[in-house]
């Protein structure tokens, strides 16, 4: 008997942990506001605190990366993340690399914007008005309605590692145009009168969804709750709120 119950301990001890709560990494790839806060606060912390109190015994920590960074380790043919990310959408990725990911329901709706220097707006229409142009891009970032201009090499496309660096070069003259997110360009300019000085004009076809990237090597029963979690904040009044404050235009329900 004694041999019994030692071997039967043995094999609950060696037994996988079903059902035991996970802690999963959410990476984020927007480091400026309103998805990062000087004292690291913002959107991408509070989607992280409002997933967390539908997710029952699995929780996410926040980790924030570059997205060149997250697109390398997204990309490796030999490993893929654990986890999620938040805030992407299939259009920012490489059609290959997105369909190498599951995506949750949408976040929330919204737009970029195309930024240039009071007096020097195109008079014409978008994206014609840009040929010849300089462009201040973000390395690692995806600009459909360029793509066509970019491959016939009519802009002049400079690099650089963020938005920040770009709306500097922006209002030195250095560039003559920038894209960046409505939200970010709002929560920038409420805290920076020099942008003033710029002038956005709407990204032809710029309206985009908000989705969480899904690691395929995530438990289903954690898949499954993720789903439930991005349908219960559609209801969720704090989330709500949250979208509000930032400027965000949330989901509408077939109930609504």
């Amino acid at each position: 008997m004694p041999n019994l119950l030692r071997n039967g301990l043995l094999l609950l001890l060696a037994w996988p942990a079903w059902g035991v709560a996970a802690t999963y990494t959410a990476y984020n790839t927007y480091l400026n506001p309103p998805f990062v806060q000087a004292d690291g606060r913002g959107l991408a912390a509070e989607l992280v605190s409002a997933l967390n109190r539908h997710m029952g015994e699995d929780q996410f920590v926040l980790e924030n990366v570059p997205r060149a960074r997250f697109l390398a380790m997204a990309g490796r043919s030999n490993k893929r993340i654990d986890g999620i990310a938040l805030f992407l959408s299939p259009g920012f990725l490489d059609e290959a690399l997105a369909k190498r990911y599951d995506w949750s329901a949408p976040l929330f709706l919204d737009h970029n914007v195309v930024l240039f220097k009071a007096g020097n707006v195109p008079a014409s229409d978008l994206p014609a008005s840009l040929r010849g142009m300089r462009f201040g891009a973000v390395r690692g970032h995806v600009y459909r309605f360029l793509d066509s201009m970019e491959r016939r090499g009519e802009l002049h496309i400079e690099e650089v590692g963020d938005e920040a660096n770009n709306l500097r070069k922006l209002l030195a003259g250095r560039i003559d145009f920038t894209v960046v997110n409505r939200l970010h360009f709002r929560a920038l300019a409420e805290a920076s009168p020099e942008l003033q000085q710029l002038v956005a004009a709407p990204e032809p076809g710029g309206d985009f969804l908000r989705h969480i990237l899904l690691s395929p090597s995530l438990p289903p029963r954690t898949a499954r709750r993720i789903a439930a979690a991005v349908q219960e904040l559609q209801r969720d009044p704090a989330w709500q709120a949250i979208l509000a404050r930032h400027g965000a235009v949330p989901i509408r329900t077939t109930s609504e």
